[in-house]
C-alpha cells in the first residue's frame, strides 16, 4: 500500500482521516477583529468565513500539503462559541520522490453536524 510519512500525523495511507479541533476565545476573536481594523467593543455572533475554515488549514499546513484546487460548501454560518472539528480524509495518494499527489475529502463539524465540506487535490511535501 502506498504510504508517505509526515512529521505530525505518522504514516498516511488511503482512507486516513486526519483531525484538529478548535473553539476560539472571546479574546482570539476580538485579536482577530482588531487586527483587522474592525471595532472589538461587541463581536459578531457568528464567525468570519477565515477563522471557519482555519481548521481545516491547519490540519493541511500539518499535512504540507499545497492544494492546487479546493472546493468548500458551507451549510451555515458557525458562533465564535461552537467547537470546530476539521476531518480531512485521505482519498487518493501516488508517492512520486519528495511529492505525492494527494486528494482529500474534507469536513468540518460542529457537534454531529457537518457545516462546510468538500474537497481539496494537490501535492504533499515529504518530510
Amino acid at each position: 500500500m502506498d504510504s508517505v510519512n509526515n512529521a505530525v500525523y505518522g504514516d498516511i495511507t488511503i482512507g486516513r482521516v486526519l483531525t484538529w479541533t478548535k473553539q476560539y476565545t472571546e479574546d482570539e476573536v476580538r485579536e482577530f477583529y482588531a487586527l483587522a481594523g474592525n471595532p472589538t467593543d461587541a463581536i459578531p455572533e457568528y464567525l468570519p468565513y477565515v477563522l471557519v475554515m482555519a481548521p481545516l488549514t491547519k490540519v493541511g499546513s500539518d499535512l504540507n500539503h499545497l492544494a492546487n484546487q479546493m472546493d468548500w460548501t458551507a451549510s451555515r454560518p458557525v458562533r465564535w462559541d461552537e467547537t470546530i472539528t476539521a476531518e480531512l480524509e485521505v482519498t487518493r495518494l501516488e508517492p512520486t520522490g519528495g511529492m505525492s499527489k494527494i486528494s482529500l475529502e474534507g469536513r468540518l463539524r460542529c457537534g454531529d453536524e457537518i457545516v462546510v465540506q468538500g474537497r481539496s487535490s494537490g501535492f504533499v511535501i515529504a518530510d
